[in-house]
């Protein structure tokens, strides 16, 4: 079944019993604070109301998909499977990547209200401050920025932060080599403004996609059309013209000028690193001319939280996708499966080889890492045994089927982003987003393979005709 819109996969989630009501919490801290702690223990959903402050009505949902149980019901996979299993469905859903196309509707929910012109007020909505050393309130944690090409007239809608500066202004973060960023220097190359909105808690799908690497030139609306099975209702922006998704409980429109008519400081934020190593820094802003919402939004909180902090069946980072689809294009035979052993990135990455050559797990472990456009500080190749969603099973292997002064290999001149804490402050002054990473082999050394001790452990058989006899004790 799809999700028409956020709500309707709340009512669903809640009939699971994955939903508890905060009411009275306060917006300084205290909201970020219990956000943590619930996640840390894997529990509800935790949807605040009665903040403080603020109407009954106006609510919180904080981090609906970092439950393994609600990341399945939003992605429509099955309940029942191994971590490792639901990427491979995921990954084997997307072989068979078709674009739908949103259609555009006459009516939408998100324009309910209105506030334009002078009535314009950011904070009539509750926005916490979600770490101590954040530096203000962030209004764009669960959120999809929409801008659109210049050039080429194709639709970007990617999530970044943005913070509140007044009740008419947003500051906002954009890493050079996201598509919302490239779109933002064509306007100003030309001295223009860029048009944006900024949509606050869309349906799972739009999320999903706008949370990952998505094609340039392919919009989101049409990947998340794709996930959902059906198109994505948009109507036109009345100030921009930018597609809207119809069913988002709050969209702001605005405008974002040049960084050489303004900028304003932002920053630091808690990322999803686990540190605030983007620190403050001056970076563009949203002028806000109209806000659309739901009477009595719920507003998606998505605060990163560090690596353990949130649980997931299947990583939210797009890149291991681009990581897996990329490995099997080039030919490479053998790979059974990528994954991050981290949340909220691929930090950390696994890749699943059946070896069939000598060198074979090498070149595995070196085109991945080649595949990787940003962050990721260890790349690790494990044989076929090995599941890569185990982290027990991955340091297992590491420890035992790996010799540090010939398995170990550290790679120059990797790409990374201003968020990477080992980063000296000098580089990131000049620009210089480059780091090491480090490829681990983690495999059977081919060339005595037959030979390497057998693993203790029962056969698929014999486990197989145990869970057949005595299944009873396992339910």
């Amino acid at each position: 079944m799809a999700w028409r819109d956020f709500r309707d996969f709340l009512a669903a989630i809640e009939k699971r019993g994955e939903v508890k009501v905060v009411e009275g919490a306060d917006l300084d801290l205290e909201i970020g604070t219990l956000t943590e702690l619930m996640c840390e223990r894997g529990g509800p959903m935790l949807l605040f109301d009665r903040i403080n402050g603020y109407p009954k009505g106006y609510r919180i949902a904080a981090k609906p998909y970092s439950s393994p149980l609600r990341n399945v019901l939003a992605l429509g996979l099955p309940e029942d499977r191994r971590p490792i299993e639901l990427f491979k469905l995921w990954k084997e859903k997307f072989d068979g990547y078709k674009p739908i196309k949103p259609v555009q509707v006459s009516s939408a929910p998100v324009m309910e209200n209105a506030l334009e012109g002078y009535a314009v007020d950011l904070l009539k909505f509750p926005t916490p401050k979600w770490h101590e050393l954040d530096g203000g309130p962030y209004f764009g944690t669960g959120c999809s920025v929409i801008t659109r090409d210049l050039d080429e007239g194709w639709v970007n809608v990617g999530t970044y932060r943005s913070m509140i500066h007044d009740k008419k202004t947003l500051g906002f973060q954009i890493a050079p080599y996201h598509h919302g960023n490239i779109h933002l220097r064509k306007w100003w190359a030309q001295g223009k403004s860029c048009p944006i909105a900024v949509a606050v808690t869309v349906d799972p799908y739009l999320f999903c996609a706008s949370t990952s690497n998505v094609p340039w030139g392919t919009t989101e609306y049409e990947y998340a059309g794709f996930i959902k099975g059906e198109p994505e209702e948009i109507i036109p922006g009345p100030l921009t013209g930018l597609p809207l998704p119809a069913n988002a409980e709050l969209i702001v429109e605005g405008e974002v000028p040049p960084m050489t008519v303004e900028q304003k400081m932002e920053g630091p934020f808690g990322e999803y690193t686990g540190y605030y190593a983007g620190g403050e820094r001056m970076r563009p802003v949203i002028h806000v001319k109209a806000i659309y919402y739901r009477t009595n939004p719920i507003l998606h909180g998505e605060p990163p939280l560090i690596p353990g902090g949130e649980r997931r069946s299947v990583p939210p980072a797009g890149s291991l996708l681009t990581v897996w689809e990329g490995l099997e294009k080039s030919g490479i035979p053998g790979i059974k499966a990528v994954y991050a052993l981290n949340t909220g990135g691929a930090l950390i990455t696994v890749v699943s080889v059946k070896q069939e050559y000598s060198g074979h797990a090498r070149q595995v472990g070196r085109v991945a890492s080649g595949l990787m456009h940003s962050m990721c500080r260890v790349m690790v190749v494990v044989d076929e045994d090995i599941d890569p969603s185990n982290a027990e099973e991955v340091l297992w292997a590491i420890a035992t089927r790996s010799d540090p002064e010939t398995s170990f290999e550290i790679q120059r001149d990797c790409p990374s982003t201003w968020l990477d804490p080992m980063l000296a402050p000098e580089k990131k002054a000049k620009g210089d987003l480059k780091g090491s990473r480090a490829l681990i082999v983690a495999c059977r050394p081919w060339e005595w393979i037959n030979e390497f001790p057998a693993v203790s452990k029962a056969s698929d058989e014999l486990r197989q005709q145990a869970y057949k006899k005595w299944g009873s004790l396992f339910k």
